[in-house]
């Protein structure tokens, strides 16, 4: 098993207002503001992948 490694940093602008309410739940939370943001994008598309059929590929049926 390989080391975990730290993903590149994916600048994104958030407005002040949602950024505001992102750092409070992360802190209630005991997450810090990528932690929140990560866990919340994940919720949102748990069980998708598993209901999503993978891709046809070209030529197959």
């Amino acid at each position: 098993m390989t080391a975990k490694t730290q993903a590149a940093p994916t600048p994104v602008r958030l407005p002040d207002d949602l950024k505001g309410d992102l750092q409070a739940a992360a802190t209630q939370n005991d997450r810090s503001l990528n932690g929140e943001i990560v866990n919340r994008l994940r919720s949102t598309f748990k069980g998708k992948r598993a209901h999503s059929s993978p891709p046809a590929l070209k030529g197959q049926q």
